[in-house]
């Protein structure tokens, strides 16, 4: 048996001083050597000092045996990352956008409108080869979308809505996955780099399934709640277009002075307990539409039960010791859905009307107390006519109340 030592250099490197108990072949400590006083690797360590270069100089021999190149090395922003981009499809190779085009037979201006709303930076020259070939594999799926008659235009608006999720979904995976992985102190770049690869091997085959899966899940609920109206088919639009919703707002009363005296780490958990606490409470037809900083935004095709549920979120937040205030406005009237979002003259008027309510009530405009009308559920108390920011005319407002208060 080889005999074991620190995986470390036995003494400091440039002045840093090794963290690392852990133990390993003598014949990898060599190699680990060879990386700290080889000048073939002298680049890969510099700008790095103490712990992170003996980090990195025990991080590179592994990534070489796993078939990482010197170059491939040289050129990441992230180094202890490549082998999971590798898990990932990333195989090192570049194509052009003109490649792209040619390969997939897709017009090279749409490749070019999908980059951009993907994020991907884009090049001048169309001869360049900066794009990963296994990112353009994706266009597959963009000629069959438009062999099937899509629309330009409305291709890339799916796209730009789905790739907006994803990244969202991307970084919480990280989060949870580097929370998984640094949860005890003492984690190594090269401890870092085993755990995701291993981690990603596990759980890649699970998440195409289980995204497709939520997506059918929630194609069949927008269909049970979104529909052409008869004079939208007889017009011939293509899009649904503006119809009678309801929308309310929800916000956190101090927030913004909160964030000047914690953490962001804070902020961020206390927006995310809003969102579950939202969720919680959120029953069809209401639907919840997105968060914004310390905001909520949720909808429904009649007031009455957006009204119980932004009452109800009210009163659940009320309840706990440890939770900002909130305050909620609601109002009714004519907006359009385009791509998971509402926009219209009652999306504006319901962030102004929240903007003015007290911490812990719900206000509401003039139309929903009219739509709701004399319904048992609800007391009402006239809050006065408030002139409210960009709304022309003043705005009649209503406190609203569970009647059985």
């Amino acid at each position: 048996m080889l005999p074991q030592i620190s995986s470390r250099a036995p003494g400091p490197i440039n002045g840093g001083s090794p963290s690392s108990t852990s133990v390993i072949p003598l014949t990898v400590a060599y190699r680990y050597l060879d990386v700290v006083d080889s000048p073939d690797f002298a680049d890969l360590l510099d700008g790095l000092e103490g712990e992170a270069r003996a980090e990195r100089a025990e991080l590179i021999p592994w990534l070489l045996e796993r078939g990482i190149t010197v170059e491939q090395i040289r050129d990441s922003y992230a180094p202890l990352l490549l082998v999971s981009r590798r898990a990932l499809g990333d195989d090192g190779r570049l194509v052009s956008a003109r490649q792209i085009s040619r390969t997939y037979g897709v017009d090279p201006g749409l490749v070019g409108h999908i980059q951009r709303a993907i994020g991907v930076p884009q090049s001048d020259d169309p001869d360049a080869p900066v794009y990963p070939a296994v990112d353009a594999e994706m266009f597959t799926y963009v000629k069959q979308f438009v062999d099937l008659g899509f629309d330009e235009e409305r291709i890339v608006a799916v796209v730009r809505v789905i790739a907006d999720g994803l990244a969202k979904t991307a970084e919480a995976l990280r989060f949870t996955a580097l929370s998984a992985m640094i949860s005890d102190g003492g984690t190594t770049e090269l401890d870092i780099a085993r755990a995701s690869e291993a981690l990603l091997l596990s759980a890649q085959p699970l998440l195409g399934p289980m995204i497709q899966d939520m997506l059918r899940l929630q194609l069949r609920h927008t269909m049970e709640t979104e529909a052409v109206t008869a004079g939208e088919r007889a017009a011939g639009l293509p899009l649904p277009g503006a119809r009678p919703v309801a929308v309310a707002f929800a916000d956190l009363v101090g927030f913004t002075r909160l964030g000047e005296a914690v953490p962001p780490e804070e902020l961020e958990d206390l927006a995310r307990r809003l969102v579950d606490l939202t969720r919680d409470v959120v029953v069809p037809p209401v639907r919840f539409i997105k968060s914004i900083g310390d905001a909520v935004m949720l909808v429904s095709p009649e007031p009455a039960p957006l009204l119980s549920t932004m009452l109800a979120l009210v009163d659940a937040t009320e309840a706990g010791d440890d939770f900002l205030r909130l305050r909620a406005g609601v109002t009714t009237g004519l907006a359009v859905n385009r791509s998971g979002d509402w926009f219209g003259s009652p999306v504006n008027l319901a962030s102004r009307v929240t903007a003015v309510a007290r911490p812990g009530s719900v206000l509401v405009s003039e139309a929903v107390r009219d739509a709701i009308g004399d319904d048992a559920g609800f007391e009402w108390s006239f809050a006065g006519a408030r002139r409210l920011k960009g709304i022309k005319d003043d705005t009649k407002l209503f406190r609203a109340r569970l009647a059985d208060r």
